[in-house]
């Protein structure tokens, strides 16, 4: 099974650490870098900030709207994600949970291949 786990920080919290706290947090995402790409083959994918990014989105009356930035307000954004092979949700779960060291969450989600119409 495929998965997807998304990792959400607070706004603000980065902000909040020490110098020492960020470096301890670099060499744990070293790690942590390095364990996910010897043990599952893949890679974490970091976004860039929430207020760059663009918002689409198809109106009833078919029309096309761009807003700037995120669509719904939220102290949590997602930062960046990673996808997995897991032999279980569990398995997804505890990749989440080692790839938590910030506050804020990770959201496990199962991938299911697209059909063809």
């Amino acid at each position: 099974m495929r998965f997807m786990i998304t990792f959400n920080h607070i706004d603000g919290e980065w902000d909040r650490l020490t110098p020492e706290d960020r470096e301890q947090h670099g060499k744990w995402l070293e790690r942590f870098v390095a364990e996910l790409r010897a043990e599952k083959d893949a890679e974490l994918v970091f976004m860039a900030p929430p207020e760059t990014r663009k918002t689409v989105r198809k109106q009833r009356d078919g029309s096309i709207d761009v807003k700037d930035g995120p669509y719904l307000a939220s102290t949590e954004q997602v930062g960046g994600y990673y996808i997995i092979d897991a032999d279980s949700v569990e398995e997804a779960v505890e990749w989440g949970r080692r790839g938590r060291w910030l506050v804020g969450s990770n959201e496990v989600r199962q991938i299911f291949p697209a059909s063809a119409p």
